[in-house]
Parts: C-alpha cells; sequence; structure tokens
C-alpha cells in the first residue's frame, strides 16, 4: 500500500470517529452531485459568439446554473457540440471559467482562479488556489476534481490543507 493510501486510509479512519462532523468531512463533494440534464441558465454582460468555432464567450459578472449548481466568474468560454450537418449549434460540450471563479450547491462551496466543466462527463476541475468549504469545514490545495454524477472528488498540487470542526454536542 503505498504513502497516499495509507494516509488517506488513515485520515478515514480518523474522521469516522469523531461523529457526526466528520461523517459530513468524509465526503466534503457530496453537495456537488446533481443531475447534469437539467437545462444550464448563463447571463453575463457581454456575449460574442464565434459560430466556426462552435464557441460562445460571456464576460462580465457571468453567473452559470445548473439545478441547484450555481457557477460565478468573470468569463466563461462556452463550446458546443457540432450538430448534424457540421454546424455549431448542439448542445454544450464543455465550460471553462477564469476569474475568481466560485462555485456553489447546497452548503457546499468552491472558489479557485478557473474551473473547467465537461457535461458529457459531469466532472468539474478548478485550479489556482482553490478553497473547498462546507460549513465550517475547508480544504485547501492547487486543484480541485469533482464528479457531478457521484459526487466523489479530490484535492491535490503542492500541499494539501485541511480543516475539520466536530460539530458541537450539547451536554457535554
Amino acid at each position: 500500500m503505498n504513502f497516499l493510501r495509507m494516509t488517506g486510509a488513515a485520515l478515514a479512519l480518523a474522521l469516522s470517529a469523531m461523529g457526526a462532523a466528520a461523517q459530513q468531512a468524509a465526503n466534503p463533494f457530496g453537495g456537488f452531485k446533481h443531475d447534469s440534464t437539467q437545462p444550464i441558465e448563463i447571463t453575463a454582460d457581454a456575449l460574442e459568439v464565434r459560430q466556426a468555432e462552435s464557441r460562445a464567450i460571456f464576460s462580465g459578472a457571468v453567473v452559470a446554473g445548473q439545478g441547484t449548481l450555481r457557477l460565478t466568474a468573470d468569463t466563461l468560454d462556452v463550446w458546443y457540440a457540432q450538430a448534424e450537418g457540421g454546424g455549431g449549434g448542439g448542445d454544450i460540450d464543455r465550460l471553462r471559467a477564469e476569474g475568481d471563479v466560485f462555485l456553489t450547491s447546497g452548503a457546499e462551496s468552491a472558489r479557485g482562479a478557473w474551473a473547467e466543466y465537461t457535461v458529457s462527463t459531469g466532472m468539474i476541475t478548478m485550479g489556482g488556489g482553490v478553497v473547498l468549504a462546507q460549513g465550517e469545514n475547508a480544504i485547501r490545495g492547487e486543484r480541485l476534481v469533482v464528479d457531478l454524477t457521484s459526487g466523489q472528488g479530490r484535492v491535490e498540487g503542492g500541499r494539501v490543507q485541511s480543516v475539520f470542526n466536530p460539530a458541537s454536542r450539547s451536554g457535554q
């Protein structure tokens, strides 16, 4: 068993012993699980369409949402899958947000310099000093990868820092 797996196993064991707060912290990505078949809505100050590239560029106070998932950023590039006949106008293939990117879903949030979402796989990758928060719990790292279908994820890059706060219990 390699060091990373041993560390992960030890962390999971330690967290499970901490009670209800630890159970939430053991999967801090669970709130990002959602239905990727819902429509994606995007608002922004400006929109540039590059039909030949099957691409749209939203800029200025961008807000994108899909179900309970919300993303804000300075800019958002959207690539469309090629429609039948080779033209643009197909379904959204992927999105890339840049500049003060903030992602929320329920009680969870993540902040970073950029994020990319591939719709077909339900994968979000976020980078640039990422902070993932769930209540008072926080995880920091250079890169966050979350599978929205399963709610599973990982934080990597440099030293990953985590702070998990146990729930206060009345009468103890």
